[in-house]
């Protein structure tokens, strides 16, 4: 608790600075703020010392705030594959903080780089669906992030799913005023229509998101 209460600020300082360099190559976000990464190295420790400790905090914890650090803390966990069903879990938590750490964090799973050592980790798409159709902005905008990592692949049932449960959220998103904010979904639906990336890229930085919602609709 004392290194959530000491990250907050320090990020919040480093934003303020600007600095919004991070890297999740290793399925974990360091920050290229130094004040940032050094607590964020101190939940690499806690993470693989106290796994089960924090497992049973998410799980039972009558404080939202300790369940919310627990699901970011267990993001820095060795084995990411062993984190995925907790986290899973944690996104059904009446809080929205908690909700939020839990997407984030198996979002940031789901971009890390594979090695040799390190295989992908495998997350599931399924419980993120919901999530698009919520009153809640955070759920929504995580939501949002974690499905345009996870259909990189163009899996089409994926694509499917989302065309039949979540086309009108997604639709209103990708018309938000906030570009940052509307382009996770403006991606998934140039993905539904059949865009390439590379198509979708142009057809964004011309601000012709209409051309890609248009298609997207017909296809649906």
């Amino acid at each position: 608790m004392k290194a959530g209460d000491e990250f907050v600020p320090a990020l919040i300082a480093a934003v303020e600075r600007a600095d919004f360099g991070e890297d999740r190559s290793q399925g974990h976000s360091l920050n290229h703020d130094p004040a940032t990464r050094a607590i964020q190295e101190r939940f690499v420790s806690y993470a693989n010392r106290d796994r089960p400790n924090l497992r049973l905090v998410l799980r039972d914890s009558s404080d939202s705030m300790q369940r919310a650090l627990a699901a970011q803390v267990l993001g820095y966990v060795a084995e990411k594959q062993s984190g995925v069903g907790d986290l899973v879990d944690g996104m059904s938590d009446p809080s929205e903080d908690v909700r939020n750490n839990a997407m984030r964090t198996l979002l940031v799973f789901a971009e890390a780089t594979p090695t040799p050592t390190r295989p992908v980790t495998r997350v599931p798409y399924r419980p993120f669906v919901p999530f698009l159709n919520s009153p809640v902005w955070t759920d929504r905008n995580k939501a949002a992030g974690a499905l345009a990592e996870l259909s990189k692949s163009r899996n089409r049932q994926l694509l499917n799913t989302l065309a039949r449960e979540a086309i009108a959220s997604l639709v209103e998103m990708a018309r938000w005023k906030s570009r940052d904010h509307a382009e996770d979904a403006f991606t998934i639906l140039g993905r539904i229509a059949g865009f390439s990336d590379e198509a979708l890229r142009a057809v964004w930085d011309r601000g012709e998101r209409e051309t890609v919602i248009g298609a997207a609709l017909n296809r649906h």
